[in-house]
């Protein structure tokens, strides 16, 4: 492997002295585990080596894998979610969370101030929120098996959606015209919110995974088109539904730093 190979892998992540199963996409096995989420997408994962959303050790080692081998990568609480630190234990009064209008629960996931935290603690008057990881402090294992490497520039494409944007690249058209990609977005997504951000994100790692290529974004509206006015788009759904999420940094995104 090399960097910026688009590889094909399926993976379990493991934390703590307890080695916690907290995230693969094996189906089956997230069902036994109890961490199984509907929202997910139970599917043959595909990884950029090399990209910046991964730790350091997981890229060296895909640098020396081979297809079809099993691999184990153990990563160290420092270098991976960090340690727990007590000056990201925060206290919150009941006004500032009313003033976004969220309702405090015990275990909760919110957004304050720009930062993402955890309620950990509810008392009268006031409510303490843990902005560290929910993995900091812990040893990660990384397992996986490389099962093939990605050479067609429209399932490269269909990849970097799926990197940033919640709805199933399958659902978008992505077609091949000599040096242009073009990406026709699927009717749920052309008025969804959170599309106008990930479309940004899904052309920059274009243009850098993708360099040789143009990239045409199609969204067509026809004169009468307007959203409906009670539908929730994927993403505020997904948003309303999914307050604690897994995911990955570097494998998967962090929480919060």
């Amino acid at each position: 492997m090399k960097d910026g190979d688009f590889i094909k892998v399926n993976f379990e992540m493991y934390v703590g002295d307890e080695k916690k199963l907290v995230s693969t996409n094996n189906m089956q096995l997230a069902k036994d585990n109890d961490i199984y989420d509907e929202k997910l997408k139970y599917k043959e994962t595909v990884l950029v080596v090399g990209s910046e959303n991964l730790f350091k050790e997981i890229n060296e080692s895909f640098l020396n894998a081979e297809v079809g081998k099993e691999y184990e990568v153990k990563i160290k609480a420092e270098d991976a979610y960090g340690l727990r630190d007590s000056k990201n234990v925060k206290v919150h009064t009941y006004r500032e969370f009313q003033r976004q209008n969220v309702e405090p629960a015990l275990g909760q996931e919110v957004s304050l101030n720009g930062r993402r935290g955890r309620v950990v603690s509810l008392t009268p008057g006031r409510i303490l929120v843990d902005y560290n990881h929910q993995w900091a402090g812990k040893d990660v294992v990384y397992k996986y098996t490389v099962t093939g490497i990605i050479e067609n520039n429209v399932e490269k494409m269909k990849a970097l959606i799926d990197f940033n944007y919640p709805v199933d690249s399958e659902k978008f058209e992505v077609s091949e015209n000599g040096t242009e990609i073009e990406i026709t977005v699927p009717e749920e997504t052309k008025f969804d919110a959170m599309w106008l951000e990930s479309k940004f994100r899904v052309v920059n790692d274009a243009r850098k995974y993708l360099k040789d290529y143009s990239i045409r974004v199609s969204e067509v509206y026809k004169p009468d088109e307007k959203p409906a006015p009670e539908a929730e788009s994927p993403s505020d759904q997904k948003e309303a539904e999914n307050k604690p999420e897994p995911e990955e940094k570097k494998v998967e995104e962090e929480n919060s730093q």
